[in-house]
């Protein structure tokens, strides 16, 4: 499912997978080894790709982005947006599709008109490496469904876009891998001169997420009047377990994905005993910590345990604590 096009988006808007309901381990044993094999793969989806842990950091970007939606409604020039930056393994990526897939099943409940036959309530498009504004619009045409040609030009691109965006009653634009508009190459700075027309004439609120995008220089220099006040920064830090609040944060991610994997010998809240270790092992960031427990899931449904085995994580935290250290002490002396 490639959900840069209009198809693999709406069927990733479409896709829901329920928690399997919970049966004995008796009772899984009794199962034929094909029914045992669907029972197992059913939850496997489930915790990754049915299951989403609404963070704080979640619920802070799509209020951003709810709010900025409602005043652009009524701006024809200078709309709000939202910056969704940070390092790999924060959930950027994950925030950003989860707002767009909320919205549009919202606007399909109350029977939108942005939601009617022919509309598209949210593009989603992500930006290539060594980008040209030519390029990005073609990632918005190849989106959209656009037939265009290479010897097509700049503002004919730009109006095919904008016209479509605004036809299709586009409300929100999600891109991803903003970092690659690194300013410091003057191609990427004509690719976001593009998004601000594109901005301006399309209609629709845009929520950018990247890697460290304040160091791009997209939020320097003359653009910090034109995007910097515009758009309102969130930056995606890992989880701090310093204060009760940061460890009762922690705590909660931890709950929710020991829920979602659906073990039929995890006791509920057992976790939380190796809560320090894996925040350890994971530096706090959302996506090792998930990849590891849902690893770990996997093996305890294939060992019959149906439990997560965590005594190995306090050595693998050790361990990536001295790999940590060794690379810190390399970085010093190349700097030296």
């Amino acid at each position: 499912m490639e959900i840069t096009t209009r198809e693999g988006w709406r069927e990733y808007v479409d896709a829901s997978y329920d928690k399997p309901v919970l049966v004995t381990v008796d009772e899984l044993n009794a199962m034929s080894f094909g029914d045992r094999a669907m029972y197992n793969s059913a939850r496997t989806r489930y915790a990754q790709a049915g299951a989403f842990v609404k963070t704080p950091q979640f619920r802070d970007v799509q209020r951003a982005t709810r709010e900025r939606m409602l005043v652009n409604q009524y701006r024809l020039l200078g709309k709000l947006g939202v910056i969704l930056s940070g390092e790999p393994g924060r959930g950027k990526t994950t925030t950003l599709l989860q707002i767009g897939k909320e919205h549009e099943l919202r606007r399909r409940i109350t029977e939108h008109p942005a939601a009617l036959e022919g509309k598209i309530p949210v593009a989603y498009v992500t930006v290539p490496a060594q980008c040209t504004a030519k390029a990005l619009l073609h990632e918005f045409a190849r989106f959209l469904g656009l037939p265009t040609l290479a010897r097509m030009t700049y503002v004919a691109l730009l109006d095919m876009v904008s016209n479509a965006l605004h036809r299709c009653s586009t409300e929100l634009i999600l891109l991803d891998d903003v970092h690659h508009l690194d300013l410091h190459y003057r191609q990427n700075i004509e690719a976001s001169d593009m998004l601000k027309q594109l901005s301006e004439r399309c209609g629709g609120t845009f929520v950018y997420a990247g890697i460290d995008v304040e160091e791009t220089g997209l939020l320097a220099g003359t653009r910090v009047g034109q995007i910097r006040k515009r758009f309102e920064l969130h930056t995606a830090e890992p989880y701090r377990i310093t204060s009760e609040k940061g460890r009762t944060d922690w705590g909660d991610l931890l709950l929710a994905i020991e829920d979602s994997l659906c073990l039929l010998n995890q006791e509920s809240g057992s976790i939380l005993g190796a809560a320090r270790e894996l925040h350890q092992l994971s530096f706090g960031e959302i996506g090792p910590v998930k990849d590891y427990l849902q690893i770990a899931s996997i093996r305890a449904m294939d060992d019959g345990s149906e439990a997560l085995n965590l005594s190995g994580v306090a050595r693998n935290a050790a361990r990536t604590r001295r790999a940590e250290g060794a690379t810190a002490k390399t970085n010093m002396k190349v700097k030296a």
